[in-house]
């Protein structure tokens, strides 16, 4: 499994060469240095469009994510430099207690071409761009031991933990979960669909007169190799996991988890970032089984599939901000509380699984 994905991985690396990256989450600012008022007092240039004064428009906003002793000021610093380090600190402090999930890079531009994407429609105006691309650190969260003692103890509960991690993964990076591969393997195996009713109609249909070889992997075959939690099954009231989570035991601090990310779910928690883009990101935030399920080779098959000339991207979307401090601090905020929902993913994703 390891393997495929490590050689389709070097080929998106290679593609995303050239990028104007900002240090990646997770790494820490090398000195500090007070910055005053930054467009009188510090000798601030821009590598590009220095006539045009959006580089250092763009270097005031960012600025207003961090404390003014937690950048590297000197009298070579560029617009952009001062961008990178204050995306890196700002993230860097709210990404802290991340442990296992995908890392990622915010990559800022004033040309949304730089991220290497066809996109839907021009641009309306001049904006900022801040893309969202994955450092490709993705983690296995093997749920069978953990999910399978969170059933016994509460049946429900272990469904419940696992629903709710899906939730949180679409609002921020996706987790590849037995759902999201049976999305991408109705594409690889079965015309489109999910259902062995259906996919032998398209069979018949594309002239195949129904038949099927007897390798062909079926869906209800595919969902049948992973137990019943990970696939269907109800979750539990709100009120039961409150009650479960007074509990002293492991249980307990999982229904913990699980009750706030729902509060910030409830609150609209999300990475606020688009994916109006030609190209499929093909990172996720971790991949999420048993180990003796077919996750495995879905995984193998649509990292193959990408490898194969289609198109693809490491970048999980990008976020268009308008140049205004006011548009800038409501992107801040939303991106905060989106920051909030992966790090109690990254803590629901430890209380529910190993990592290998």
């Amino acid at each position: 499994m390891h393997q495929s994905i490590g050689s389709t991985r070097a080929l998106v690396k290679e593609h995303a060469e050239g990028r104007p990256v900002a240090t990646s989450f997770g790494s820490a600012a090398t000195g500090f240095l007070t910055l005053p008022f930054i467009s009188q007092h510090v000798p601030v240039t821009s590598v590009i469009d220095e006539g045009d004064g959006r580089w250092l428009q763009t270097a005031k906003l960012c600025a207003e994510l961090v404390e003014d002793d937690e950048l590297v000021i000197h009298d070579k610093t560029s617009a952009r430099d001062i961008i990178g380090q204050s995306l890196s600190v700002w993230a860097s402090k709210h990404c802290a207690e991340i442990q296992v999930l995908d890392k990622f890079e915010l990559v800022a531009s004033l040309d949304r071409d730089a991220f290497g994407l066809d996109y839907e429609g021009e641009p309306e105006k001049k904006l900022l761009y801040i893309g969202f691309q994955s450092q490709q650190t993705t983690p296995y969260i093997n749920v069978k031991a953990k999910v399978e003692m969170l059933e016994a103890v509460h049946p429900g509960l272990g469904r419940t933990a696992v629903s709710i991690a899906e939730l949180a993964g679409y609002r921020t990076f996706t987790v590849f979960t037995p759902q999201v591969a049976l999305h991408h393997a109705s594409y690889l195996y079965w015309c489109g669909t999910d259902n062995d009713e259906d996919f032998k109609e398209e069979v018949g249909v594309i002239g195949d007169e129904g038949e099927l070889d007897e390798d062909t992997l079926l869906p209800s075959q595919f969902l049948a190799s992973f137990p019943s939690y990970l696939v269907s099954g109800e979750g539990l009231e709100r009120d039961v996991i409150q009650r479960i989570a007074t509990s002293t035991e492991t249980v307990g601090e999982t229904a913990r988890v699980i009750l706030s990310v729902m509060d910030l779910i409830e609150r609209d928690a999300r990475l606020p970032y688009l994916n109006n883009f030609y190209g499929e990101p093909v990172f996720f935030s971790c991949y999420m089984g048993t180990g003796d399920d077919m996750l495995g080779r879905v995984i193998d098959d649509f990292y193959q599939s990408t490898s194969d000339g289609g198109e693809y991207t490491d970048m999980y979307g990008v976020a268009e901000v308008a140049f205004n401090k006011r548009a800038f601090l409501k992107w801040k905020s939303e991106m905060e509380k989106g920051f909030a929902l992966y790090t109690q993913l990254d803590r629901l994703m430890r209380c529910i699984g190993d990592v290998q």
